[in-house]
């Protein structure tokens, strides 16, 4: 076999040497430092988003909290206007101006509604059960 032969091996060994001499210094002095800058450019740019983001989320945060205490002020005074003024507990559903125009379910709603809304009490709606008129019909 002639590529064991010792005259063979040596220029072998030694172009193999220069070669990869010559392609490690073409890589580290011209190469690797574009590299580099690619890849502190890249750091730079996920920091500096992570940055932004950040910002973006605390504006997005103190927007809603503002909001939600807004809209809570708002529902307050709905809730004072609607129910306290125009509603009181003392209001009857059965008289004749009513009987035409509510059934006895959209009477256990309406109070449902005010005592809930009144006492804060979400729990008051879960009492009654309410069907569709189909149910309804085969209940009766």
């Amino acid at each position: 076999m002639p590529q064991l032969d010792i005259l063979i091996i040596l220029p072998q060994i030694f172009w193999f040497i220069i070669f990869f001499i010559i392609f490690y210094y073409t890589l580290t002095y011209y190469f690797l430092p574009f590299f580099l800058q690619t890849i502190n450019a890249r750091k730079y740019f996920l920091q500096n988003n992570k940055i932004i983001e950040n910002r973006l989320i605390t504006e997005i945060i103190e927007k809603r909290k503002l909001m939600l205490n807004e809209l809570n002020s708002n529902f307050h005074k709905i809730r004072s206007v609607l129910f306290l003024k125009l509603f009181h507990t003392k209001f009857n559903f059965q008289t004749k101006k009513f009987n035409n125009y509510f059934s006895k379910l959209n009477t256990k709603i309406c109070i449902a509604v005010n005592n809930s809304i009144l006492y804060c009490n979400p729990t008051i709606l879960d009492i009654f059960e309410f069907y569709p008129k189909v149910l309804n019909k085969n209940k009766k």
